[in-house]
């Protein structure tokens, strides 16, 4: 098409008159338009427990498959360990390796939304960032101290003793695993946040280890029971800020995807 032609089409189109726009009816599409949207909203949207039931089966099945076999080996090590009385302290303590093992087995889980690239991929869901991780840490969070309930009332059984002690026992390493976890993830926002998570815990669980085969008896005499206690109760209240963190790191990420380039 040559220039004149296309100068004859754009001076016709200039001067072909427009139909009049009604303000009146302009204004009625636009509420229309408004309300069909609401309302397909509105049928689309999820209740909070179809909620979480999406986000129990976004977890991989490997993540539940580690963590039950961590909970039924230690389950194995106490039923191995019925008849040997005199060990009862380092088979607590080793017991006590799967609250680290089973916070392992679940930190990839959210370091990969926070710090690695499937952050792009949680931002497009019609759900905030602060909630999908909330909901995967109370259901991971759920899911381990199940497991440490199952043992504690295992370890009750064998010890003749409280459940509410041998949880105790469980749920210090299994708060300060955690606690270091959560700390690093709202301070390390790399690819290599998960890595650091690992190595943490594993030095955890390491030392756990060289305190099994060196066992200190007085940790768990009946006079140490407040210190244990104290630990737990400044572990939970160190979890609680960190959490508090990780929901403003979230909203900074949020906020932080929406400024254009």
């Amino acid at each position: 098409m040559n220039k004149n032609s296309q100068h004859a089409i754009i001076a016709a189109l200039k001067n072909y008159p427009s139909p009049p726009v009604s303000q009146q009816q302009l204004e009625e599409t636009v509420t229309g338009a408004a309300e069909v949207l609401h309302r397909t909203q509105a049928s689309r949207r999820t209740s909070f427990g179809q909620f979480y039931m999406t986000q129990l089966r976004f977890i991989s099945w490997k993540v539940w498959a580690v963590q039950l076999l961590i909970v039924l080996g230690m389950g194995l090590l106490l039923h191995n360990s019925l008849q040997e009385q005199d060990r009862n302290v380092q088979v607590v303590m080793l017991t006590s390796i799967a609250a680290p093992l089973l916070v392992i087995a679940g930190i990839q889980t959210l370091t990969r939304s926070l710090s690695c690239r499937m952050l792009e991929i949680e931002l497009t869901t019609r759900h905030l960032l602060e909630k999908l991780t909330l909901v995967r840490m109370s259901l991971l969070g759920m899911a381990d101290l199940a497991g440490l309930m199952l043992l504690a009332v295992l370890l009750s059984a064998w010890m003749q003793l409280e459940v509410a002690v041998m949880l105790l026992y469980l749920l210090v390493p299994f708060n300060l695993t955690c606690l270091g976890c959560l700390w690093l993830l709202n301070r390390v926002r790399t690819p290599s946040c998960g890595y650091y998570c690992l190595t943490y815990g594993g030095l955890v669980a390491l030392l756990q280890t060289v305190l099994t085969f060196n066992p200190s008896l007085w940790l768990f005499e009946s006079s140490a029971i407040g210190l244990w206690q104290a630990l737990l109760m400044l572990t939970a209240a160190g979890i609680a800020f960190e959490v508090r963190r990780v929901r403003k790191t979230c909203r900074s990420l949020e906020t932080a995807s929406r400024i254009p380039v």
